[in-house]
């Protein structure tokens, strides 16, 4: 499901899931391809089992009217910003990609996604073209124009169950 709206946004929200879902988190260089985080949230709501359908691409323009309407902030359980971190601001928008990450299911994208995202484990790292910070904390690494568009969605998803999989063996162990 691609989230455009508001009410794609409470669907989710409404829809839980299992506590601290693993997400996903796409950056591109020089740009990712529009509609990619749908693409790829459509496939895992095809594909995985777990995530019982409750996978959303998140759309930077959704993201902005999020963190700037106070409602929607509290949804969330982020407070009204600070005087020095307006809440659409770039720190704003951050900590509510922070928190659409920790709740999982979630597919974001940008680089204000990688950074939020930092010091979570549960997320995979995406990067199409060379990743930030050296490639460190990304699991894959393409080349997309090697790809054709259409068969992005279905690598990154792929990879992600077979990435989710092994975690999964993991924490048994």
């Amino acid at each position: 499901m691609l989230t455009t709206n508001l009410s794609d946004f409470h669907r989710w929200f409404l829809d839980g899931g299992a506590a601290h879902a693993p997400g996903i988190v796409l950056f591109g260089f020089p740009v990712l391809p529009r509609g990619l985080a749908a693409a790829v949230a459509g496939h895992l709501n095809e594909f995985d089992e777990d995530g019982g359908g409750r996978w959303t691409g998140f759309v930077p323009e959704l993201l902005e009217q999020i963190s700037a309407t106070p409602a929607q902030r509290s949804l969330l359980n982020l407070g009204e910003g600070c005087r020095n971190c307006p809440p659409n601001s770039a720190c704003g928008r951050r900590k509510v990609l922070e928190v659409l990450a920790r709740r999982g299911n979630a597919v974001l994208e940008g680089m204000l996604a990688v950074e939020a995202s930092a010091n979570l484990s549960n997320i995979f790292r995406v990067s199409l073209g060379p990743a930030p910070n050296d490639g460190k904390g990304f699991h894959l690494v393409l080349q997309p124009d090697l790809f054709s568009e259409r068969s992005l969605a279905s690598i990154i998803g792929d990879t992600y169950l077979e990435w989710a999989a092994a975690r999964l063996m993991a924490e048994s162990v």
